[in-house]
């Protein structure tokens, strides 16, 4: 009696180890494995979609990466022609600067052509008017009226070209000088 309980005892637990190996092994490997083959195809097909997004941005970048390059050069190109627009309004307006200035005469020459003779004075004004028209415009400008007048009568009958001119330069000079 001894004899079989002992064994009794000792093959119970074998045989319930040998029963869960049974039913362990008996365990469907096909539905396992079918799990992990879903969830596998899944996250590739999810790697793909993400690859087509990265891909698809990264050529959106591009075209915006040359469109921004085309848009800078435009820019610079752009840039270069205002700085050369600048610079010829900038001449532009040092030259209109000159113009307006009358260089200064000394008043004892204005009072020496209105002293002299219409006739004697006309072909010094013409003289004048040849070296320097800024100096003759500032002079018939400086005189008084009447004796710029008869200046411009005698100088009229001279060199009516040279006379119309200077009437024009002194009325612009004036018109300048009052605005």
């Amino acid at each position: 009696m001894n004899a079989a309980r002992y064994l009794l005892w000792i093959s119970a637990p074998l045989a319930l180890s040998a029963g869960v190996l049974w039913l362990s092994a008996q365990e469907p490997k096909g539905a396992r494995g079918a799990v992990e083959g879903i969830k596998v195809a899944e996250m590739a097909s999810q790697l793909q979609a993400r690859e087509k997004q990265v891909a698809d941005k990264e050529a959106a970048l591009r075209q915006t990466e040359q469109r921004l390059a085309t848009l800078q050069a435009t820019l610079d190109k752009e840039s270069a022609d205002l700085a050369t627009r600048e610079k010829a309004v900038q001449d532009a307006l040092a030259k209109l600067q000159d113009l307006k200035a009358r260089p200064p005469i000394d008043p004892q020459i204005i009072h020496t052509y209105e002293a002299m003779d219409p006739a004697s004075s006309a072909p010094a004004m013409k003289e004048l008017a040849a070296q320097n028209m800024d100096v003759a415009v500032s002079l018939l400008a400086g005189m008084m009226p009447k004796k710029a007048a008869k200046l411009m009568d005698q100088l009229a009958l001279l060199d009516p070209k040279l006379a119309g001119l200077l009437s024009e330069r002194v009325g612009l000079s004036k018109a300048k000088a009052g605005a």
